[in-house]
Formats: C-alpha cells, sequence, structure tokens
C-alpha cells in the first residue's frame, strides 16, 4: 500500500466547492448590463436582478426572478430544472442570462452547467461528478478518480 495513493487520500472523491459568488462572475462574466444576485439554498438556487431587453427601437430593464432544481448529474454537468421564474417565462431572457458556453446551456427549460470548464475543475484533468449536495451559500461536490 503506498501512501501517496491518490485513492487513499481521496477514496470519497475530490471535494470541490462551488460559491453562489463564482456563478455570479461567470453570469455576469460577458454582459455588464445585467445586475444579478445569485442565491443558493439546500433545495435551489435563486437568481434575481434585472437584464436589459430590446424590443424595435427601446431598451428596458426587467427584473427577474429565477429559482433552478437540480434534476441529473452526467460526468461533469449538471442539469437543472428551471422550476420557476417571475413575473414573466420568457425563454428570450433565460437564454440571455444563461447562454454562457462552455460554462451553461440553455435549453427547452433546462439548463446545462458544465462545472468541467470552471478553472478550480479543469485543474483536475479526472473524474466525474460522483456526488453533489446544495447547501446554504454553495454548491458542493465530489469527483471521482
Amino acid at each position: 500500500m503506498n501512501a501517496f495513493d491518490p485513492s487513499n487520500i481521496f477514496g470519497n472523491g475530490i471535494p470541490i466547492t462551488v460559491t453562489a459568488a463564482m456563478i455570479e462572475r461567470i453570469i455576469k462574466m460577458e454582459s455588464s448590463d445585467q445586475d444579478i444576485k445569485v442565491e443558493i439554498t439546500p433545495k435551489h438556487i435563486v437568481l434575481s436582478g434585472t437584464t436589459e431587453v430590446k424590443k424595435m427601437m427601446f431598451k428596458k430593464n426587467v427584473a427577474f426572478r429565477i429559482t433552478l432544481k437540480p434534476v441529473h448529474v452526467e460526468k461533469r454537468t449538471i442539469s437543472f430544472e428551471l422550476v420557476e421564474m417571475e413575473p414573466i417565462d420568457r425563454s428570450f431572457i433565460n437564454q440571455r442570462i444563461f447562454n454562457r458556453p462552455p460554462f451553461f446551456e440553455f435549453e427547452n427549460r433546462m439548463i446545462k452547467m458544465n462545472v468541467g470548464a470552471w478553472n478550480i475543475v479543469r485543474k483536475i484533468p479526472v473524474g466525474t461528478i460522483k456526488s453533489f449536495e446544495l447547501v446554504d451559500g454553495a454548491l458542493k461536490m465530489k469527483l471521482s478518480l
């Protein structure tokens, strides 16, 4: 038995934590016209804020609140169901917020978060998401080796 064998050290997987602030930074990365706050609770990820919407020649800031629930994990991607959107549920608003390849994809009321694109996970070249949980303020996961 080798004391420096990674499976001895990380037998249950490598722990990774993604905070609400990290998700906020990714969403805001390419769009300075969005004011977004992310809140992570043990059951949901809630995004609230405003985004600029253009209709014909007019621009208007629209307030929104989006509630996401994790539903599926595949390799290094977590899929979230769009549970609720207030005040109006408009696909173009969701596209504007979540169309952030390679980090996020939005299609058919599902948001896919590719954690393999995040620097904190990219440093670990192997492994898939073994388990994850939402806790107050963070998404905690374990990568299997």
